[in-house]
């Protein structure tokens, strides 16, 4: 008899979809801003601020609705959620920063590393202090 998979699994793998969702609404702004306008083609980094907020909104919608499955009013949540996601913000920003203009890795290899490190964060925070219920 096969066990269940554990809700926190598939929670995991829904927070992975939703996050791959989530890269791809990033990385489109992302590049449509720096390769389609000058002023943030000069300003990757505020570039990556902006697309990386509307990549938030979309997952708050998702995260909250399919991969927790909250029943909590979103009012009460999305105080704590961007809160969060500030912070996330500014890791993911810091990491892009130093990926990119430190360590002068590859701008895609730097966006993935920043979004990395971003979603390790953010499932954590989310799992155990936003939608734990």
């Amino acid at each position: 008899m096969r066990k269940p998979v554990p809700l926190w699994l598939k929670q995991v793998g829904k927070f992975l979809l939703v996050g791959a969702m989530n890269t791809a609404v990033d990385y489109a702004i992302y590049f449509l801003l720096t390769r389609f306008t000058p002023f943030f083609g000069a300003q990757p980094v505020f570039a990556k601020g902006i697309s990386f907020s509307v990549a938030v909104l979309n997952g708050f919608f998702w995260n909250r609705r399919w991969t927790f499955k909250s029943a909590v009013s979103p009012w009460v949540t999305i105080l704590p959620f961007a809160l969060t996601c500030t912070v996330g913000l500014f890791i993911n920003m810091g990491l892009m920063y130093l990926f990119f203009s430190v360590l002068h890795l590859p701008e895609l290899i730097a966006l993935v590393l920043s979004s990395i490190g971003f979603m390790l964060w953010n499932f954590t925070i989310s799992k155990l202090l936003i939608f734990w219920k």
